[in-house]
């Protein structure tokens, strides 16, 4: 059955008594926005079709800070073996899930099939930080919180032109024209040229870390070596119009295997490192869903929206990881876990933002809004219930 080689990690999660279960403070961030928004306090009241520029802003920042953070605990070496399931989760799994979600869509709301796709592509995406706050027993470093958070980071460093691609061809105004001339070649520009783009920087500040001398120079200047890089990687990635978040992501794997495929005995990246980058993406993380709740007061929530979530929850998922998965190479319990996983998060509502400023028609626009909104919330709060019963309380926690 399929595992990750046995080998010494270094714990980037810090847990207190206040938030033993590591969601708990993502369904606060979610309360403290709706608190704050429209239907509470009336202190925040974005609307996606004013403010979307400004909400994709946020999120494309938030992305790069959680991407280029999992990019740097995802630290199993380069081969087939430990990476095997996770590709497997994040391509034939999420094409699966995208076609049954575009499905389902089209069913229940009545879209057009082009109108279903894109519903269904923002929500292709699952979050790599809450896959592994949820699911991460001992060490993120396990199958089954590694293989969701790698398919979480995949999936999110890519949707953003799989969104403009199905845009382009219901024919969006604002979706932008193909820059090479050809749809198909500026997509795979933009993913290949991204992913090189944020290797090569990431294995440029490797090679300049090797050469510090800890113990005269200390931790501060590999940490802004280190998160200067990823803020590098996405600039340059974007001034070669690539994918600037793949980037940051490749970027992140590339210093996290100390620029090399397989992994060294060394560690490339000091302890303090890793758990300020592990703070960093939290706090990203709760941000977002502070946003996601004010946001959520100007949903329409519906039956229709509510069997919708409940569709790709239920059946959805679990059919398209066993698509994905094949023939079993998983453990019938890391199965379980991988079919009741399917927390969307920033990648989610950054592809909402983009499409926000998108010349769709405005009853579509409104049902798709609602839609994004409620499977995110519903999937967060589904994972982190899930978590509950698949997860042990900290080492100390009190009880």
């Amino acid at each position: 059955m399929w595992r990750l080689p046995v080998h010494k990690q270094v714990n980037t999660r810090t847990e207190s008594p206040l938030t033993r279960w590591s969601t708990s403070p993502v369904i606060l961030g979610i309360g403290v926005g709706l608190l704050a928004g429209p239907q509470g306090l009336k202190l925040i009241e974005p609307q996606l079709s004013e403010d979307g520029a400004l909400i994709q802003s946020i999120s494309e920042a938030v992305l790069l800070i959680c991407l280029f953070c999992a990019g740097l605990r995802l630290r199993a070496p380069f081969e087939w073996a430990p990476w095997r399931v996770p590709l497997q989760l994040a391509s034939l799994t999420t094409v699966s899930a995208a076609l049954l979600s575009a499905g389902a869509a089209y069913l229940i709301f009545g879209m057009s099939l082009l109108q279903a796709l894109l519903l269904a592509v923002i929500l292709a995406p699952t979050d790599a930080a809450l896959a592994a706050d949820a699911h991460a027993v001992e060490s993120e470093q396990e199958p089954v919180p590694f293989a969701l958070a790698a398919e979480g980071a995949a999936t999110s460093a890519i949707v953003g032109p799989m969104v403009l691609l199905v845009l382009t061809r219901m024919g969006a105004t604002g979706a932008g024209a193909a820059v090479l001339g050809s749809l198909t070649l500026t997509i795979l520009w933009s993913l290949a040229g991204g992913a090189a783009v944020g290797w090569l920087m990431g294995v440029a500040a490797a090679r300049w870390l090797a050469l510090i001398d800890r113990d005269r120079q200390g931790d501060l200047l590999e940490e802004m070596i280190v998160f200067a890089t990823g803020a590098l990687a996405y600039i340059c990635a974007l001034a070669l119009r690539t994918d600037a978040l793949l980037g940051a992501l490749a970027a992140g794997l590339a210093l996290s295997h100390g620029g090399r495929r397989r992994m060294t005995r060394k560690q490339p990246l000091g302890a303090r490192v890793l758990r300020f980058a592990g703070r960093a993406e939290r706090g990203a993380t709760v941000l977002m869903m502070v946003l996601l709740g004010t946001l959520l007061g100007t949903a329409d929530f519906t039956p229709r929206t509510a069997l919708y979530a409940a569709v790709l929850l239920i059946l959805v998922r679990p059919l398209a990881v066993r698509l994905g998965l094949g023939r079993p190479v998983v453990t019938p319990a890391q199965r379980r876990t991988f079919e009741l996983f399917a927390a969307r998060g920033p990648a989610a509502l950054y592809c909402l933002a983009l499409v926000a400023g998108q010349d769709l028609p405005a009853a579509f626009a409104r049902g798709l809004d609602s839609a994004v909104l409620v499977v995110i919330v519903v999937s967060i709060i589904s994972g982190a219930v899930s978590a509950l019963t698949a997860r042990k309380p900290s080492p100390g926690a009190a009880l």
